[in-house]
């Protein structure tokens, strides 16, 4: 298959998200601007490797099992889901929230793992696991700890869209909040996604100091940014640090690096109410 074929095909699959898990084949071509006979080609190709199915009630497209098997191939076998797993259990069951990881991925957080603990109830959809960068805590955990270039790169190309009237949409206004998570080590979304929804995210190395991945605690804005937060955000900062730690990451090695935060609330459970 020509180079631009594969192109195309990944195209093509990168059109499917929650909000749309179906396309047909005139949707396809409008969308991405290719002939209908050529998209008809390309989908009949991925149907028959597994990649997509059709829908014959509806008579369009959906993701195929060939795309589920390769997405839990990945997920069982990065390094980050197998270092953060138990940190990130811990942490879930002791705040009683809702924990994802995330990693950078074509100018967004896709979310790789996430745990709820067994007495909370979601009180949101989920939003994963492709996330918006500029207005989610994973995402600004993430942006803030890019390169220079690579992080104006990002701003050249993203479209800051508003999806409730507390978003930050003005690229200056995002550079300034991006500034203030690498000072105080965490993220912050008050109700940037969703109204009655906040979240906090720290970053997470590896060796040399690379970017690997965040981590993230979900709840209400009153849980999360209450009046007193700090026990909170130590709990996962210092979680945070163990993986990173886990990952190869030493401080000590790496000039911007923030200490772990030593957090004298270990022994106070934090459950929402």
């Amino acid at each position: 298959m020509p180079i631009q074929s594969i192109e195309r095909a990944i195209q093509i699959l990168n059109l499917f998200s929650y909000s749309r898990p179906s396309w047909g084949i005139t949707e396809i071509s409008s969308e991405i601007g290719l002939a209908k006979a050529t998209v008809h080609n390309i989908v009949n190709t991925l149907e028959k490797g597994g990649f997509l199915q059709r829908q014959e009630e509806i008579r369009k497209y959906a993701l195929g099992p060939g795309i589920y098997a390769l997405g839990t191939i990945m997920a069982n076998t990065l390094e980050i889901n197998h270092k953060a797993l138990h940190p990130a259990q811990h942490l879930s069951r002791e705040t009683g929230l809702t924990c994802r990881v995330a990693i950078w991925n074509l100018d967004s957080a896709l979310a790789i793992l996430e745990v709820d603990p067994k007495e909370t109830e979601l009180f949101a959809p989920r939003i994963g696991p492709r996330l918006l960068a500029h207005c989610t805590a994973l995402g600004r955990a993430l942006l803030a700890h890019l390169k220079k270039e690579d992080l104006q790169a990002y701003l050249s190309r993203a479209e800051l869209s508003s999806l409730t009237p507390h978003t930050i949409t003005d690229p200056k206004a995002l550079m300034e909040e991006l500034e203030r998570t690498r000072k105080r080590g965490y993220a912050v979304n008050n109700q940037e996604i969703a109204l009655g929804r906040a979240s906090i995210a720290a970053p997470i190395f590896g060796s040399g100091g690379r970017l690997k991945a965040s981590i993230s605690l979900t709840g209400s804005p009153g849980v999360i940014l209450g009046e007193e937060p700090e026990p909170l955000h130590n709990l996962l900062r210092n979680t945070a640090a163990e993986i990173s730690s886990a990952m190869g990451f030493y401080p000590g090695s790496f000039h911007s690096a923030r200490k772990p935060v030593v957090s004298t609330t270990r022994k106070r459970s934090m459950k929402t109410s």
